[in-house]
Order: structure tokens, then C-alpha cells, then sequence
């Protein structure tokens, strides 16, 4: 996969951008806040339909214009190329035009282009709370699923709605006959609810396998990754989605009262979690941040191998200012891998002093400046 043209109109700092990126490795350098990281969020928001930097759209929209565009022209090897374009609006829902045809729903654009991003806030992936390797889980996996996609918007508005009667059998607003309809919502949440768990619980075995190598890589063979989803409700190990609803109705049938009096909804894959040891120990609780970085690169570039897997192609990688926090070794490491990986890959730094003779000479340089970028 590979992006031939990038154009971006009012997007973050920039007003109008075209560039034609290298086919391997493309450098973006600079001073920090000139909009490197704007160009590597671009391409992955044009991928997700979604920022890991913004809560809304409308962040992403220059000041004072009224819509942002982000257009790629794709080469594909397993499907045929692309034009892709996103629009951001001020004032309408987001759509996007894939060869020119409209579409407002953005399942059908989810994954027309495959993009997997590192940056410095991916170590909340390791340090943070519990819904942000929900939503790292719940990004990644749509990329690859409609099904996922379908599944996760449909569990999310049974959610809401089971929620808002908790709520109101809590405050005393519901009617009389209100509890009775707490069952019905118990087999909608249950059935949507069992093939996310499923499908991150597979997603995330495979990534484990994957991000234990290259960790150990990254880590000269020093140190040992092992990654494991934790439900909110006990699992068989080898559960698949039927059993896992039946065990998703009872957990919630054995938690009611205690849903009623808190109102809310206390299991299900909105609060399940996932755990990161290194050499047997909690690295969100006794790993230092080189530690945690090192998992999170791991994760990442594991993710780029899984996503290769699934869709038959390389992703575009996306690497933000991850060289400062990496050591002389690390730094080698990951160069090697993305050298071996196929990927096309867009890295933003300050300067070039990290890299070596023989990574520069395969590299497109550009320079950025306040929103300006021009070839080196």
C-alpha cells in the first residue's frame, strides 16, 4: 500500500499542501510545532476516520475556514488503486468520496486504507486508564473488520440505552413495568457485545505472538513481552462468541441490583482490559518509561505485521517523533525493521542527526516549516 499524492486543504496549519511522497521511507524535519505530526495525522485519520490527538472534527479544521480535506491517491496490491478523499465540516457530519462516489457511511470507508501510527501518546496505551486500550483495540481492529465496525456501533447504542433505564430505575423516573424491559436489553448488549470480545480476544493473541518478537528484538534479547486481554466477566480461554454470550448474560443477571442502585452497566467489553507484563511484571505498574516506550514501539510495529496478515499488503506506518526517547540501539533496531517491513513509512523528527549514512540515502526528505514543506 502506497500513497502516491497527499492533499490537504485547511487541515491543522495547512491551507493548501500537495506532495508527491517516496515510495519507502519519508522524513519530515523540523522544529517542534511547524505541523509534522499534522501531516502523519492526516493519513491516519483519513484511514480511521478518526485523530488519537483531537476529541472533535472540527479541531482538525483550520481556524476560520468552514471544512478541512484530506485527498490521497493509493496504489494497492490486493485491491485496485484509489482516490480516497475525507471532508471535515463545521457545520455537517464528515463524509468521503472514494473515486469521486459520495459516502456518508464511514464503514464503507473504514479500511480502504490501512495505516498503523506511533506516538508519544501511545504510551498511554501502556500507563493510561483502561478505555484508552479500548479505543487503541477498537481503532485497530475496524481496520480490518466491517463486521467490527457494525458490531461496535450497535453495542454502543444498546449501551446507551440500557444505561439511561439503569438510570432512571435508580432515580425512581421509570414506570412500574420498566424493569421488565432490562432482559431485552440484556440479549442485545450480550449479542453484540460477545463478537467484540471475540474478535479482540483473537486480534490480540495473534498481536501478542508477534509484538513478543519484536520486543525481544528491540530489546537484544534482554527482555520478555507477554500481552493478555482481561474480561470483565469469567472466560473460558478458548470461549467463542455463543459461549461468551451466555456468560455475558449471566455475569450481567448476577450484577443487577448493584447495576440498579449505581446506574450503570458494570460488565462487558466497555470495561475490559488489557495487561502488559515484561519479564513477568506489570510494566504499567513497575515499568520504567524507556520500558513502556519500548512495549508500545513493539505493539506497533507487531500491529503493522498483523494488519499485513489480515489485508495481504503492508499498512502505511506512521512514526512521530519516537527517535529522541529510543537509545542508540533501539533507534538502530527500528530502522532495520521498517527497512525489512515493505511498508511505506512517514517518520517526523527535529533533525537527522539519529540516522545513519545508509537510512538517509533511501529516505525522501522534506523540510516543515510553519505549515510549508519543500523537498530536500
Amino acid at each position: 500500500m502506497q500513497v502516491k499524492q497527499l492533499r490537504l486543504e485547511n487541515f491543522r496549519n495547512y491551507g493548501a499542501l500537495t506532495i508527491e511522497p517516496g515510495a519507502e521511507l519519508n522524513v519530515f524535519v523540523g522544529r517542534n510545532a511547524q505541523g509534522k505530526s499534522n501531516l502523519l495525522e492526516s493519513l491516519y485519520v483519513l484511514a480511521t476516520s478518526k485523530s488519537t490527538r483531537a476529541a472533535k472534527d472540527t479541531e482538525l479544521i483550520r481556524f476560520d475556514q468552514p471544512f478541512a480535506r484530506v485527498t490521497a491517491e493509493v496504489l494497492r496490491e490486493r485491491n485496485s488503486d484509489i482516490q480516497i478523499a475525507l471532508t471535515l465540516s463545521q457545520t455537517e457530519k464528515k463524509a468521503a468520496r472514494i473515486n469521486g462516489v459520495r459516502h456518508t457511511r464511514l464503514a464503507e470507508v473504514i479500511g480502504q486504507v490501512n495505516a498503523v501510527l506511533f506516538d508519544s501518546g501511545d504510551l498511554e496505551i501502556i500507563r493510561g486508564e483502561p478505555s484508552v486500550r479500548r479505543r487503541f483495540l477498537d481503532l485497530e481492529i475496524a481496520q480490518t473488520s466491517p463486521r467490527y465496525v457494525h458490531a461496535l456501533g450497535a453495542f454502543r447504542k444498546a449501551l446507551e440505552q440500557r444505561n439511561r433505564l439503569l438510570r432512571d430505575l435508580r432515580d425512581g423516573r421509570a414506570g412500574r413495568d420498566a424493569r421488565s424491559s432490562l432482559p431485552a436489553w440484556n440479549v442485545q448488549l450480550a449479542q453484540h457485545g460477545a463478537l467484540l470480545v471475540e474478535r479482540r480476544r483473537r486480534f490480540l493473541e495473534r498481536l501478542a505472538q508477534l509484538a513478543a518478537g519484536v520486543h525481544r528484538t528491540l530489546s537484544d534479547e534482554r527482555d520478555t513481552l507477554e500481552i493478555a486481554y482481561v474480561p470483565s466477566f469469567a472466560l473460558d480461554e478458548a470461549a467463542e462468541a455463543p459461549a461468551i454470550r451466555e456468560r455475558f448474560l449471566d455475569a450481567l443477571a448476577s450484577v443487577e441490583g448493584e447495576e440498579t442502585a449505581r446506574g450503570t452497566t458494570l460488565r462487558g467489553p466497555q470495561r475490559d482490559d488489557v495487561a502488559f507484563c515484561v519479564n513477568g511484571q506489570d510494566c504499567r505498574l513497575y515499568g520504567s518509561q524507556g520500558q513502556q516506550r519500548t512495549v508500545a514501539l513493539s505493539l506497533k510495529l507487531a500491529e503493522r505485521q498483523l494488519i499485513e496478515e489480515i489485508v495481504g499488503e503492508p499498512p502505511l506506518l506512521l512514526l512521530d517523533d519516537v527517535l529522541s526517547d529510543l537509545d542508540d540501539a533501539r533507534r538502530r533496531h527500528l530502522f532495520d525493521l521498517t527497512a525489512r517491513a515493505g511498508s511505506q513509512t512517514f517518520l517526523s523528527c527535529t533533525n537527522l542527526r539519529a540516522f545513519s549514512k545508509g537510512v538517509l540515502e533511501r529516505a525522501t526528505i522534506y523540510a516543515v516549516t510553519a505549515g510549508e514543506v519543500s523537498r530536500q
